[in-house]
């Protein structure tokens, strides 16, 4: 369908560059973070406390309720009265304002005690370990911000609004960029508990820049959300918000299993020795840019127009799913080829400096190059899952990612003393690999098959990515003129093989 490509496209390109200047304000947080900290025990003992409300979030916010919500809201927008889903909405929004308070308490009461749980290698250091406890209580509360966030990029989205909510996340990016630019103060102690003050602020303002455009769109009204509407009763008995919480709570499962993965990374990494956990963070930001611009984009778009097709039942699924990850495919794959074959070189170039030095760089660069092999993988998870959601099936998705779960901690306990920290990410992305692979089997069973485009295409893809890799690995040139070069020999090569496109 030619209009369901161009809408992908032209959606997906608007989410991708709202996407491209949060991920460049990110890299430029990042080089604060690494200047200041470089792979230090006070860096890890920041990341590791905001693991904690960032798997929170996701359990509640990004992975699982989007999941629930775009399909069902998509049908209710185009089923019932504006008034019917503006009290479905401030229901929803009610709902998980009270979720949300109440673990947000939890956590801050009990942070030391999961703490104790994910990060066992810092009892060796009762300093890092307290300072850790104050740095996760004082970021607890950015899953209230985030769930409300979700909840109003899903509003826009089921709209076919993407570029506002796309550009939000840059707003937490922005708030620690003003921390460091005016704030830093001479202790380090203190540059890390303000990391912390500025990266909550941040998450409420990527709340805040969505309210303008909920009120231009009439999502709601203020007498819903504190009016009788509101009335706790009626919103427990509302058929389409217990609706979206039956779909959540098995996406909620899914989405838990895929982020004990990250949780059993750090555990490991602290028992690998010092700087382990920020490199591995330091890694996963690089190869997430290609990863949100390529993959996360077009799956955000790809929802709520496979969730019509398939509500219509236009015959048309099987095409716009592998169109969806065609489109994701032709920058990705060129993308991860680049990190593999220059990983040490970016690594250097973004962030070797002050006290990220040459061993940051080396680790660092270890773990990008097996994360970037599965970046096709992370990518293919995320837009087939899109399929089960638009049937409002989110179970099998946790069935497959359960599997994989298993097999991720299997592989950390195998491969990370061989392989140190490297092991971490090679078993992340194998695990990775098996999810995609599981899901496209069961998706394959049900009749929804790649047509011969499809294979043409990625065939092109890879003979295009083929020849980039040459020039990158013949051509010698500073990294900065290598990039913007190699991309050019693949796009020139990519219409070559390709002119219609």
């Amino acid at each position: 369908m030619k209009i369901f490509k161009n809408a992908i496209h032209k959606g997906s390109a608007g989410v991708a560059a709202a996407t491209l200047v949060s991920r460049i304000a990110g890299y430029v947080r990042d080089v604060f973070i690494a200047y200041f900290f470089g792979t230090s025990l006070l860096s890890d003992a920041f990341f590791v406390a905001f693991r904690i409300p960032n798997l929170l979030r996701r359990l509640l916010g990004e992975g699982a309720l989007p999941a629930a919500f775009i399909p069902t809201y998509c049908e209710i927008i185009s089923r019932d009265t504006e008034e019917k889903s503006q009290k479905f909405v401030a229901r929803i929004f009610l709902i998980f304002l009270a979720i949300s308070l109440f673990v947000v308490a939890v956590g801050v009461v009990f942070a030391p005690q999961i703490l104790k749980i994910i990060a066992p290698g810092f009892k060796q250091s009762e300093k890092i370990f307290s300072l850790a406890v104050v740095l996760a209580r004082i970021m607890f509360p950015i899953l209230l911000f985030v769930n409300l966030a979700t909840i109003s990029m899903g509003i826009l989205n089921a709209r076919k609004i993407f570029f506002i909510p796309a550009i939000a996340p840059a707003m937490m990016n922005f708030s620690i960029i003003f921390y460091f630019a005016f704030f830093a103060a001479a202790a380090p102690e203190k540059n890390i508990t303000g990391l912390a003050v500025a990266t909550a602020i941040g998450f409420f303002l990527h709340f805040f820049v969505m309210t303008p455009q909920l009120s231009r769109e009439k999502a709601t009204k203020l007498k819903y959300l504190f009016g009788k509407a509101s009335d706790f009763k009626q919103t427990a008995s509302d058929p389409n918000v217990r609706k979206v919480l039956s779909l959540m709570l098995p996406a909620v499962i899914g989405v838990s299993v895929m982020q004990l993965n990250v949780f059993v990374d750090t555990i490991c990494a602290t028992l690998l020795g010092r700087g382990m956990v920020s490199a591995l963070y330091y890694a996963n930001r690089i190869y997430q840019l290609p990863f949100a611009l390529f993959g996360v984009s077009v799956s955000i778009v790809a929802l709520p127009f496979i969730s019509d097709t398939v509500r219509k039942k236009d015959g048309n699924v099987s095409k716009n799913l592998f169109d969806s990850l065609a489109s994701s495919y032709f920058l990705l794959i060129p993308a991860a080829a680049g990190l593999i074959l220059c990983s040490k070189e970016i690594v250097s170039v973004l962030f070797e400096r002050g006290m990220f030095g040459a061993v940051s760089v080396q680790t660092t660069s270890s773990v990008l190059i097996f994360y970037s092999v599965g970046l096709f993988a992370f990518s293919g998870i995320r837009i087939f899952a899109n399929y089960f959601y638009s049937l409002k099936d989110t179970k099998t998705p946790v069935k497959v990612a359960v599997a994989a779960f298993l097999i991720n901690i299997l592989l950390d306990v195998i491969l990370m003393f061989p392989m140190g920290v490297a092991g971490l990410a090679s078993a992340t992305t194998i695990a990775g690999i098996f999810n995609f692979a599981a899901l496209g089997e069961i998706i394959s069973r049900k009749g929804i098959k790649p047509g011969k485009n499809f294979w043409n295409f990625t065939l092109k893809i890879l003979a295009s990515t083929g020849a980039m890799s040459a020039f990158l690995v013949l051509v010698d040139i500073h990294i900065l003129l290598k990039i913007p070069a190699a991309a050019a020999v693949y796009l020139l090569a990519a219409k070559i093989l390709n002119p219609d496109r």
